[in-house]
């Protein structure tokens, strides 16, 4: 199996809704799978990360590439966060070679959401206990982000959390690179 090692450390980044704590393992207790990487069987929560912030804001704030446009309330109502977890993270390379070496295609990225569920479950179960899937961001393939399983050894600190509104000067210049603007309020 294709595997990335991310050492003890490593920083993560996360755009999250201001509701939700920096480390929340969704979708939650009785909600149905929500997100591409959720498990099928609701066996265990995921937690979604960027390797940059870039990945992160493209994952959460770009989600509908015909909007030129985001909403003055996605911004309002997410901070960011930057995360390191205790131990080295292993995660399932579900982009470049790994695709081929694990049987399946980039779909796995941009495809429906169903088999990704499923994939996820399937890899959380696996005897190798990898952490999670390394994939290629659908709203920016040049980004690498991260589907972390819910695993009771799997612990973060939080080395910051602002909210977006506290760095409005960031999410300009990320919402800029990628052609889009603030919409008025």
């Amino acid at each position: 199996m294709p595997v990335d090692r991310l050492p003890a450390g490593t920083m993560l980044h996360r755009i999250h809704r201001t509701s939700l704590a920096p480390v929340f393992f969704g979708p939650g207790p009785g909600i149905p799978p929500t997100y591409r990487f959720d498990s099928a069987r609701s066996w265990f929560g995921v937690l979604y990360v960027g390797l940059s912030r870039a990945g992160a804001a493209a994952e959460t704030l770009l989600r509908n590439p015909q909007r030129l446009m985001v909403a003055t309330s996605d911004i309002t109502e997410r901070a960011a966060s930057e995360l390191t977890c205790h131990r080295e993270v292993r995660v399932v390379t579900l982009y470049g070679s790994g695709l081929s070496a694990v049987g399946t295609d980039n779909a796995i990225s941009t495809g429906p959401y169903g088999p990704c569920g499923l994939w996820s479950d399937a890899l959380w179960d696996h005897p190798d206990r990898p952490d999670g899937i390394a994939y290629k961001s659908r709203h920016d393939s040049n980004e690498i982000c991260l589907a972390l399983f819910e695993r009771p050894d799997l612990t973060f600190d939080i080395n910051s959390t602002r909210p977006l509104t506290a760095m409005l000067h960031e999410v300009a210049a990320l919402l800029d690179a990628y052609g889009k603007s603030l919409s008025p309020t």
